[in-house]
Protein backbone atom coordinates (compact mmCIF):
# COMPACT_ATOMS: atom_id res chain seq x y z
CA UNK A 1 0.00 0.00 0.00
CA UNK A 2 1.18 3.50 -0.78
CA UNK A 3 1.81 6.30 1.71
CA UNK A 4 0.46 9.34 -0.12
CA UNK A 5 1.20 12.88 1.06
CA UNK A 6 -1.70 15.29 0.51
CA UNK A 7 -0.37 18.82 0.00
CA UNK A 8 -3.65 20.64 -0.63
CA UNK A 9 -7.36 20.13 -1.20
CA UNK A 10 -9.65 22.35 -3.22
CA UNK A 11 -13.10 22.64 -1.59
CA UNK A 12 -16.24 22.94 -3.70
CA UNK A 13 -19.71 23.26 -2.11
CA UNK A 14 -19.13 20.87 0.81
CA UNK A 15 -16.93 18.41 -1.03
CA UNK A 16 -13.35 18.38 -2.21
CA UNK A 17 -13.01 18.75 -5.98
CA UNK A 18 -9.28 18.04 -6.32
CA UNK A 19 -6.30 17.18 -4.15
CA UNK A 20 -2.63 17.81 -4.81
CA UNK A 21 -0.77 14.65 -3.79
CA UNK A 22 2.75 13.30 -3.83
CA UNK A 23 4.26 9.86 -3.47
CA UNK A 24 7.66 9.91 -1.69
CA UNK A 25 10.36 11.06 -4.10
CA UNK A 26 7.96 11.86 -6.95
CA UNK A 27 6.71 15.24 -8.20
CA UNK A 28 3.25 16.34 -6.97
CA UNK A 29 0.20 15.69 -9.13
CA UNK A 30 -3.47 16.62 -8.95
CA UNK A 31 -6.17 13.98 -8.56
CA UNK A 32 -9.93 14.25 -8.38
CA UNK A 33 -12.15 13.31 -5.45
CA UNK A 34 -13.26 10.01 -7.03
CA UNK A 35 -9.63 8.90 -7.36
CA UNK A 36 -8.92 9.78 -3.72
CA UNK A 37 -11.95 7.79 -2.56
CA UNK A 38 -10.94 4.82 -4.72
CA UNK A 39 -7.36 4.85 -3.39
CA UNK A 40 -8.65 4.92 0.20
CA UNK A 41 -11.02 2.02 -0.55
CA UNK A 42 -8.01 0.08 -1.89
CA UNK A 43 -6.20 0.58 1.43
CA UNK A 44 -3.76 3.36 0.60
CA UNK A 45 -2.87 5.90 3.31
CA UNK A 46 -3.43 9.59 2.57
CA UNK A 47 -1.74 11.92 5.07
CA UNK A 48 -2.21 15.69 5.10
CA UNK A 49 1.10 17.58 4.95
CA UNK A 50 2.30 21.18 5.14
CA UNK A 51 5.68 22.72 4.43
CA UNK A 52 8.41 21.19 2.30
CA UNK A 53 11.77 19.47 2.42
CA UNK A 54 13.15 19.08 5.93
CA UNK A 55 10.33 21.34 7.19
CA UNK A 56 7.53 19.01 6.10
CA UNK A 57 4.93 18.50 8.82
CA UNK A 58 2.63 15.49 8.60
CA UNK A 59 -0.89 15.89 9.95
CA UNK A 60 -3.93 13.64 10.18
CA UNK A 61 -4.84 10.77 7.91
CA UNK A 62 -7.72 11.30 5.54
CA UNK A 63 -10.35 8.63 6.07
CA UNK A 64 -13.13 7.42 3.80
CA UNK A 65 -16.31 7.89 5.88
CA UNK A 66 -19.60 6.38 4.70
CA UNK A 67 -22.81 8.29 5.49
CA UNK A 68 -26.15 6.95 4.22
CA UNK A 69 -24.43 5.00 1.45
CA UNK A 70 -22.26 7.88 0.20
CA UNK A 71 -18.51 8.26 0.79
CA UNK A 72 -16.79 11.38 2.13
CA UNK A 73 -13.19 12.47 2.76
CA UNK A 74 -12.67 13.40 6.41
CA UNK A 75 -9.76 13.91 8.79
CA UNK A 76 -12.03 13.94 11.85
CA UNK A 77 -14.11 10.82 10.96
CA UNK A 78 -17.35 12.49 12.09
CA UNK A 79 -20.36 10.84 10.41
CA UNK A 80 -21.35 13.99 8.50
CA UNK A 81 -22.38 14.13 4.84
CA UNK A 82 -19.64 16.55 3.80
CA UNK A 83 -15.91 16.42 3.15
CA UNK A 84 -13.71 17.87 5.89
CA UNK A 85 -9.92 17.90 5.43
CA UNK A 86 -7.68 19.73 7.93
CA UNK A 87 -4.00 20.39 7.33
CA UNK A 88 -1.27 20.84 9.97
CA UNK A 89 -0.86 24.44 11.21
CA UNK A 90 -4.00 25.51 9.31
CA UNK A 91 -2.45 25.10 5.84
CA UNK A 92 -4.49 23.78 2.90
Amino acid sequence: MADIEVLSAEPHHGTVSTLQVRFKGVAPRTIDRATALAWLAEGHSMITCAGSGSHLVRGHAIERVEVEGAAYLRTDVSPEATDHVDFPHGHH
